[in-house]
């Protein structure tokens, strides 16, 4: 059978992911790029961003807050279903999730800049109360359809991609702790991929 991922191809999905913060899941971005430096391996970078809101203070004085959380990790592949229509791998990914607390009540204004037009537009951001950190490992699976294929001489095909995985967070925390962080996580996206030359 025809094998879909090769060397040197070049995989990036965009879509949403459904990200565990203390007893639920808040749906965020989720953004991801792969190289395969091998047929069926591949090495890549992953980002996904999440900005639930509480009426919880977390210890500080405030009855509205939200958490800005970010997550930067880096994800290793092996598909072993790796056919022209369908591909399914397993991985682990490494990374870091930081959480930036805020207080809603209290704001401070921020000017943003355009580089083009050199004008700038205010902006109320709320105030930063605290930074907590973690070590994050991830084993998931991953599985993409191919829908659409635009230039089969180039190989710029697209697909639509599911992932689910187990994140681990590890280290301590000011407001949070590893465990609030520590659940399934789940993604649905869009993936495009080409040979990368």
């Amino acid at each position: 059978m025809y094998t879909q991922s090769q060397q040197n191809d070049l995989a990036v999905t965009i879509g949403a992911s459904a990200i565990p913060n203390f007893a639920t899941h808040k749906v965020g971005v989720d953004v991801s790029a792969r190289y395969f430096f091998a047929d069926a391996f591949s090495v890549g970078a992953h980002f996904s961003t999440v900005n639930p809101k509480f009426n919880d203070g977390f210890g500080f004085d405030t009855d509205r807050t939200l958490i800005n959380i970010y997550s930067f990790s880096i994800p290793l592949q092996y598909d072993i279903v790796n056919t022209d229509k369908l591909i399914l791998g397993f991985g682990l990914s490494n990374g870091l999730l930081l959480n930036v607390l805020r207080n809603k009540n209290q704001s401070k204004e921020v000017i943003q800049y355009d580089p083009d037009t050199g004008t700038g537009i205010s902006i109320q951001l709320p105030n930063r109360l605290k930074n907590d950190s973690y070590y994050t490992l991830t084993p998931f699976a991953e599985v993409s359809v191919k829908f659409l294929e635009i230039d089969q001489k180039e190989s710029i095909q697209f697909f639509v991609t599911g992932k689910v995985g187990y994140q681990n967070a590890y280290g301590d925390g000011y407001f949070s702790n590893a465990k609030d962080f520590s659940n399934f996580v789940f993604s649905l996206g869009f993936t495009v991929k080409s040979t990368f030359d």
